[in-house]
């Protein structure tokens, strides 16, 4: 059961990835983090070697489309709050030429 488990995490993990749903692939790392915890537990990791393995290749290529996501966001963000205080000038200054007139 645990090696099917095993599977279907990973597909899944591999599916929302795909899909980009960030909170999927919240919900499905919580999932697998407690699968983990209890193959550890139980001492079932040697026998599961193979597909946890192929787990962790499957969520490091995730985490590092997460890692890339945030960044190409970060940078979004900093040019946003760039563009608005650029704008903010603009009209503080248009606001004053206003007045002037």
């Amino acid at each position: 059961m645990t090696s099917k488990r095993i599977l279907q995490l990973n597909q899944a993990l591999e599916q929302a990835a795909f899909d980009e749903n960030w909170n999927e692939i919240r919900r499905v790392d919580a999932q697998i983090s407690d699968l983990l915890r209890a193959i550890r537990e139980q001492g079932l990791y040697e026998n599961l070697h193979h597909e946890l393995d192929q787990l962790r290749r499957s969520h490091a290529r995730v985490a590092k489309m997460c890692r890339e996501q945030h960044d190409v966001l970060r940078i979004k963000l900093q040019q946003y709050q760039q563009n608005r205080e650029g704008l903010q000038a603009y009209e503080m200054f248009s606001a004053g030429d206003e007045e002037n007139e």
